[in-house]
């Protein structure tokens, strides 16, 4: 009887692995050496988690709550200096300025109200200026994208 238990367990183990590690695909990370199409292109919409999300970028910066009422969560990448600044106390901090034309790049993970990524955000320069996965997604696929619509949009 104990030889069967422990066949028992361990398949069921085995088929919870395999059902668990189809579940989830793991998300590119925001980085200075990954293109900022290709992290689009690639993230998995619809499937990560906040948690998962979380557990791979970290806590983002700010969270937000975008136009459209969903609540958005904001990664910056590159373009920081380190600046070393002397306290009067004569104590010594440094810290890591971003400043406009710096080459600061900015990913917002969109959430559903389930908790779900719906969409990522990308902005070099300021606010409405990049792409968006869905946008990215789609030109790829070749469906729901307009005459003019595609990675070079302004």
């Amino acid at each position: 009887m104990k030889p069967v238990l422990n066949v028992l367990l361990t398949l069921t183990m085995v088929a919870a692995t395999a059902a668990l590690a189809g579940q989830q695909t793991m998300p590119p990370s925001f980085s200075e050496q990954n293109k900022p199409e290709t992290v689009l292109r690639a993230y998995p919409l619809g499937i990560t988690t906040k948690q998962a999300a979380f557990s791979h970028h970290g806590k983002a910066l700010r969270t937000l709550i975008l136009p459209n009422g969903k609540e958005g969560w904001v990664y910056e990448v590159g373009g920081k200096q380190a600046q070393t600044y002397q306290h009067p106390t004569r104590e010594k901090h440094t810290v890591y300025e971003a400043g406009p034309g710096n080459g600061v790049r900015t990913y917002t993970l969109v959430f559903d109200d389930k908790g779900v990524v719906i969409d990522v955000l990308y902005n070099e320069k300021g606010r409405h200026d990049g792409l968006t996965a869905l946008q990215v997604q789609r030109k790829v696929r070749g469906d729901g994208t307009r005459k003019g619509e595609g990675l070079g949009v302004k």
